[in-house]
């Protein structure tokens, strides 16, 4: 019988009737997840740890059982379905419980095993049957190199995108109060293929040449900011290089062929040497425990995930095929900077489209919740990382800041988008037992791109944008989830579809160099300080409220 046949026939209330689809879409999963608990009834990887030098693993087997086990390794470039690439490392041996414990070296030629994934086998057949979950490294804090770095803090959540590179600017940063920026870094501009003039590195017994000029650049950024205060998230980037050019071979996925920029390439062995090389070498240089060239606590992967087809494009791949690869390229990042340090994070990055996609092409554009709930299934099924969220709420619709009007921005969790007028669903979200980092601790949330038009240089429509910008700041104040809002753009830019986001307007012909300041500007700088209530008063009657408490996020709603 048809689910529509069902939801006559039986009545099933609309409500019931998404979660009776999500239910049956998740049950090939389920069953997944029903075997692996049997398999390991009688087998089991209880903890994979590494240090600088040693992979160690843990766990438990039947000892009544004759048969012979051996731990496999698949390296990170196959899919976790590919075992017919897997290979075995060693035989387990159990003491008198069944408990195993094995130490092997962590590189291996040149690759580096906190990059595998381990399970345990009973045999040599070709492909490899699992015995256990496919899983990665769980504890990996040994394996920084600078141990004894703290935790980054931040002075306040307030913090700025679209930041310009020339350091006669800088100052006013300080003045707005900035606490946090986002810098992009295209990964194609940081790395050459030839060794003079360039940076050498060497990770695994791989040679790897890095721009100075781009590293000059990011250096005095990054140095300002730590010098400043300014917690900094980097927004790592890879742009659709032809294919010809050499870095665009080894950078770009094999399967791009639209869009902005591309997946990492997680797919070949080169790609992902090439990737983690690329993020151990910015990990390594801002990352010292004096931070001589400042710090990067925070990595964004990639742009706009769930809008892939522009911003993270791998080709066309259904929202399965498509995360499996994504959360490829996350913990390829996360292991590698947790190898410098062991504070860093990495974030899953979406727009506001929630319950519905940019457009109706489920292989091109997705659902930000559902690759949501993808990636907390793969954390479950393979071992839990330290992700956080990066979410993009933009209004509704980008050109009208009058946000707090969106009509698909309802307070539950079915609702189409998640825009400001409702992002304590977003909080309500993170904080489920199930999207909790090992069950306990609150992810990150960083709002880190997001702004809001105006339509010209008037008076009314700088009260308007001013008004957006007050709203957004009353409404995240109250949700201790929210780390960071990167307000987005410093400065308006003559190439951004035509779209006025600034503090700042830009001098004509110059594409992003400051002009004159908005008014948003003032609120800007006055938002965290005592100026705040006298800054923000302006826009009650634009809201049509009396006070704030008008707009507070209603804890107690439906989910």
């Amino acid at each position: 019988m048809m689910l529509s046949g069902l939801m006559k026939t039986y009545g099933i209330m609309p409500f019931l009737w998404v979660s009776l689809i999500f239910i049956m879409d998740e049950l090939p999963r389920l069953s997944t997840r029903a075997m692996a608990e049997d398999n390991r009834s009688h087998s089991s990887i209880e903890k994979i740890s590494v240090n600088r030098s040693t992979v160690t693993i843990e766990g438990r087997c039947d000892i009544e059982s004759k048969r012979p086990r051996f731990l496999a390794e698949l390296a990170p470039h196959h899919s976790k379905n590919d075992l017919a690439n897997a290979q075995i490392i060693q035989q387990v041996e159990l003491d008198e419980t069944g408990f195993f414990r094995m130490s092997f070296p962590r590189w291996s030629d040149d690759r580096d095993r906190i990059l595998s994934r381990f399970f345990l086998t009973s045999g040599h057949s070709q492909p490899l049957k699992k015995l256990t979950r496919l899983l990665w490294a769980s504890e990996v804090s040994n394996a920084a190199v600078h141990q004894n770095l703290e935790p980054a803090k931040a002075k306040t959540v307030k913090g700025l995108g679209g930041i310009h590179p020339d350091p006669r600017l800088f100052d006013d940063l300080v003045e707005l109060g900035v606490g946090h920026l986002t810098v992009n870094i295209t990964l194609n501009s940081l790395l050459r293929t030839e060794r003079e003039g360039n940076i050498t590195r060497q990770y695994g017994g791989k040679e790897f040449y890095f721009n100075p000029t781009y590293i000059r650049q990011l250096d005095r950024l990054l140095k300002f900011a730590h010098q400043n205060q300014m917690v900094v998230s980097a927004i790592i980037l890879i742009p659709r290089t032809t294919r010809d050019h050499t870095l665009g071979e080894v950078l770009v996925h094999p399967d791009a062929i639209d869009g902005h920029y591309t997946l990492a390439n997680v797919v070949t062995p080169e790609g992902v040497q090439y990737y983690s090389g690329c993020m151990r070498f910015l990990a390594e240089r801002y990352g010292p425990i004096d931070f001589p060239n400042g710090r990067i606590t925070h990595w964004i992967i990639h742009n706009e995930v769930d809008a892939a087809w522009v911003w993270t494009n791998a080709g066309e791949k259904t929202d399965v095929e498509f995360m499996e690869q994504y959360t490829r390229s996350l913990r390829i990042a996360y292991f590698s900077v947790r190898s410098y340090d062991p504070h860093a994070q990495v974030f899953i990055t979406l727009t506001h489209h929630w319950n519905e996609s940019h457009r109706p092409n489920p292989r091109r554009f997705y659902r930000s919740r559902r690759l949501m709930e993808l990636l907390a299934l793969d954390s479950e099924h393979h071992g839990d990382f330290e992700w956080g969220v990066a979410f993009h709420p933009y209004p509704e619709n980008l050109f009208n800041p009058r946000t707090w009007l969106d009509r698909k921005s309802d307070d539950h969790f079915e609702t189409a988008q998640i825009t400001f007028k409702n992002i304590h669903v977003l909080d309500r979200w993170m904080k489920q037992d199930n999207y909790l980092y090992l069950g306990k601790k609150l992810r990150t949330i960083l709002l880190s791109e997001q702004g809001f038009h105006s339509s010209d240089d008037s008076l009314a429509s700088q009260q308007m944008q001013a008004a957006a910008l007050a709203y957004a700041w009353k409404k995240i104040k109250p949700l201790d989830s929210i780390q960071a809002f990167h307000y987005h753009r410093w400065i308006d830019h003559e190439r951004e579809g035509g779209l006025n986001l600034g503090l700042w307007t830009v001098e004509p012909g110059s594409i992003t160099w400051p002009k004159d300041k908005k008014l948003s500007w003032e609120v800007f700088r006055a938002l965290d300080t005592i100026e705040e209530s006298r800054q923000t008063q302006f826009a009650l009657p634009i809201l049509k409220i009396e006070n704030w408490q008008e707009i507070a996020p209603h804890t107690n709603s439906s989910k």
